[in-house]
């Protein structure tokens, strides 16, 4: 997969406004993001994702059939079947209410156990609670990815480094805090 066009409308995240107005460019630019980043190992992210009562809309699963390397050990440790991700264009910080929101999409016998909010800006104090809130009573691992994070990764890789290193420092940052 070629990388996505930086220079595009869509995906210069610095020039997407966030709120209501760039909700659309926002979620646009990340399911890209995201499979630039990961596609392969993991496959393509499955956008605007529903559950079969079509109570709960994922912005986006992603299957994990890595057979080996950091996504086949997420799947064995973290539940990773499926990476679910919802995409956050707010202003302000991400909250406690979005990490339930993805917490009620996460399911053992569904999509597995671990999320990723994908967001302007970083986790509010509330929400990095309930995170940890989550993990300790359902075994459900969310982690937050902000901008500056995916410009991150698309450094790395474009420079033939692992963008997973992110999401894997994330994880042992986020446990090792507990």
């Amino acid at each position: 997969i070629p990388p996505p066009d930086l220079n595009s409308p869509a995906l210069r995240l610095g020039g997407i406004a966030c709120g209501r107005i760039g909700w659309y460019d926002y979620q646009k630019a990340c399911g890209e993001i995201l499979e630039y980043l990961f596609y392969p190992p993991l496959k393509t992210p499955i956008p605007e994702s529903s559950n079969v009562p079509r109570i709960n809309r994922r912005d986006f699963v992603v299957p994990n059939y890595a057979p080996d390397g950091f996504w086949h050990f997420m799947r064995l440790h973290y539940r990773a079947d499926y990476i679910v991700v919802d995409a956050k264009n707010h202003c302000g910080e991400a909250n406690k209410s979005h990490v339930l929101q993805l917490a009620n999409y996460l399911s053992p016998h569904g999509t597995g156990l671990f999320g990723m909010i994908v967001t302007r800006n970083e986790m509010d104090r509330a929400g990095t609670y309930t995170c940890r809130e989550q993990w300790m009573l359902h075994s459900k691992m969310i982690i937050t990815l902000n901008d500056d994070d995916l410009r991150q990764m698309l450094e790395s890789k474009k420079n033939g480094l692992d963008p997973e290193d992110l999401v894997r420092q994330k994880i042992e940052d986020f446990r090792i805090g507990m």
